[in-house]
């Protein structure tokens, strides 16, 4: 099991690493706009609202990335931008221009990113569909384990999901 453990590790690490420049974001760049929903394990959808994101062009290494949650009087601006920290890597950050920047790597068209704000963990998935549409999903999970196993030296940790946000958008 420790040999598989480690194997497995290195393989993900080989293919991160080995992942050709990706000219992000000159294909996601537009106007995206459709539905979400947050779902819980528990109760289900518990609400719907639309949302929309614009991409812009990068301009010494920063975009727009602007994100419009809900509509008319519930309506959400976050007046994002997109980092570009290393290309080659596929490493980029969405700064929130208010402190807050959170790193991210594309990966198979697909933004990655892995975060904590206060007591919850944060995954987001940004991925970009052949057919040009974007599916948006933010997965929350507890930030204290509850779980653990010990595999040889290695630590293994689960943590309990709590709801995901998950959006199809079209581009327009």
């Amino acid at each position: 099991m420790n040999k598989m453990i480690k194997s497995a590790l290195a393989i993900t690490t080989l293919a991160m690493l080995s992942t050709t420049a990706q000219a992000a974001p000159q294909e996601w760049q537009g106007y995206y706009k459709g539905q979400c929903e947050v779902i819980s394990p528990v109760r289900g959808t518990l609400y719907q609202f639309p949302m929309s994101l614009e991409i812009g062009a990068a301009v010494d290494n920063k975009a727009d990335w602007i994100i419009v949650y809900g509509e008319g009087e519930r309506k959400s601006v976050r007046n994002y931008s997109l980092l570009t920290l290393n290309e080659n890597l596929g490493h980029y950050a969405v700064d929130e221009n208010n402190g807050v920047v959170i790193d991210q790597y594309l990966l198979n068209d697909e933004f990655l990113s892995l975060f904590e704000v206060g007591s919850t963990k944060l995954q987001a998935s940004y991925k970009l569909d052949s057919n040009g549409s974007i599916d948006v999903n933010i997965n929350t999970f507890s930030v204290d384990p509850i779980r653990e196993s010990k595999v040889g030296q290695f630590v293994v940790s689960s943590y309990q999901g709590n709801t995901q946000q998950r959006c199809k958008l079209f581009k327009w």
